[in-house]
């Protein structure tokens, strides 16, 4: 990678504001009819193959943490927060009304790119049973060709081939996973009855307006989690399709064991983005930031409650955990440390570094296996802050800096000599 662009200065052009309006005007984002009739942006939503590097950019421009100093950073064009899998990130960019969605390996190389109308934001990568994983984008139906009709298919994730849909849904993606949900009837009101899809097919698992009893909490990477019977129950997507509500859950929580509102309980995937597996990882459960549980998946242990974040190292597997105060769990889930801490917000793990905004506004690095702060920038550094989201064990990292995302490659061993 070898081409250089300065990346300052450039366009100021607030993404989330530009979104929140699309949100109002398409079925993608949102309901109502105050879309239908509108004409469609000229797209072509079929993934084109890339295969050629992301752009290189200047590091001194950027205020880079310690751990990259000797890496390189490519932009790849996105700017909303990007997911991974298997060794390749997914996000997008934005040109006038079109959304052109980049998959990019942890080496920096674009695979694949396909292009959406700005309003189609909602993407989510999932895993089969057969451990492919697939990029799921929604979109306009073609043979509609208007607003106000939203389905969904899914991509491998490594080469942009099409695997499933385009299937309707009955609205914009909701998640966590595949899960997608009827519009409100008001531009701001609550989304209306929620669908979860099956990660392998496409096919309609659970659908709240047929099963009213049942409340999906969300589908991580194959794993189905919904609320059943006063429990919160998961499942497998491959035995929900076989077997639907009558099979055995994998594992499940009674509801009274935390005294959760079943009206206001949630499912979120701990921070960062996983980069999951049923074998690994886990799930945050709660009704608010000071009641949530964290829950292995494969298996329904708790690790730990009351908490408001947790977030694991993949190369350690050690979990960081936010609550009253900060804690480490090792891989058994034996308690490594417990720091108190002044309002900390945890925004990513990894190569056994923690990194989080204390209450100043000012991020802090703490080493995962015992707590300890270290320092985490050159203080002689200048140029804009990028902050961490995403490090695996490749050594691959996102970093963040004004409404963009950059991707570090993983480090080479000429890298890692320094």
């Amino acid at each position: 990678m070898v081409l250089l662009h300065s990346i300052l200065p450039r366009r100021r052009w607030h993404f989330g504001a530009a979104l929140a309006a699309a949100v109002l005007l398409s079925a993608c984002g949102s309901g109502g009819d105050s879309s239908q009739g509108q004409t469609l942006p000229d797209y072509d939503p079929a993934p084109a193959q890339v295969n050629s590097p992301a752009t290189e950019v200047k590091k001194d421009e950027l205020r880079v943490p310690l751990q990259f100093t000797h890496q390189s950073l490519v932009a790849p064009g996105w700017q909303t927060p990007p997911h991974g899998a298997d060794g390749v990130f997914l996000s997008a960019g934005h040109n006038d009304d079109i959304l052109t969605f980049r998959a990019v390996d942890d080496t920096g190389t674009i695979l694949w790119e396909a292009q959406r109308p700005l309003s189609c934001t909602g993407f989510t990568l999932t895993t089969a049973d057969d451990e492919q994983s697939y990029a799921v984008l929604t979109d306009i139906d073609a043979d509609v060709q208007t607003f106000g009709h939203t389905v969904a298919a899914a991509y491998d994730l490594q080469t942009g081939d099409q695997s499933w849909g385009p299937v309707e849904v009955p609205g914009p993606h909701h998640g966590p996973g595949i899960v997608f949900a009827a519009p409100s009837e008001e531009a701001m009101g609550e989304s209306g009855p929620q669908v979860v899809l099956d990660p392998a097919t496409g096919d309609v698992l659970i659908d709240e307006r047929e099963t009213p009893e049942v409340a999906i909490l969300g589908e991580f990477h194959g794993i189905v989690l919904l609320v059943v019977d006063e429990q919160v129950q998961a499942h497998s997507a491959s035995g929900l399709a076989q077997d639907g509500l009558t099979g055995q859950p994998k594992w499940s929580i009674p509801l009274d064991d935390y005294a959760w509102d079943t009206q206001r309980l949630t499912a979120k995937a701990p921070t960062p983005n996983p980069i999951a597996e049923e074998q690994s990882g886990g799930v945050l459960i709660g009704t608010n930031d000071t009641d949530r549980i964290l829950v292995t998946l494969t298996d329904g242990q708790v690790i730990a409650d009351q908490l408001s974040a947790a977030g694991q190292d993949p190369s350690s597997q050690t979990w960081v955990t936010i609550g009253e105060n900060i804690v480490g769990y090792d891989v058994e889930e034996h308690k490594l440390y417990e720091e108190s801490h002044n309002g900390a917000d945890l925004i990513g793990v990894g190569a056994a570094i923690a990194y989080l905004r204390n209450a100043e506004g000012n991020i802090e690095a703490r080493n995962v296996l015992t707590g300890a702060i270290g320092r985490s920038y050159d203080p002689q550094d200048a140029g804009v802050l990028t902050v961490p989201s995403v490090i695996t064990a490749t050594g691959a990292g996102i970093l963040e800096a004004d409404d963009e995302y950059y991707l570090v490659p993983a480090a080479s061993a000429e890298d890692q000599e320094g």
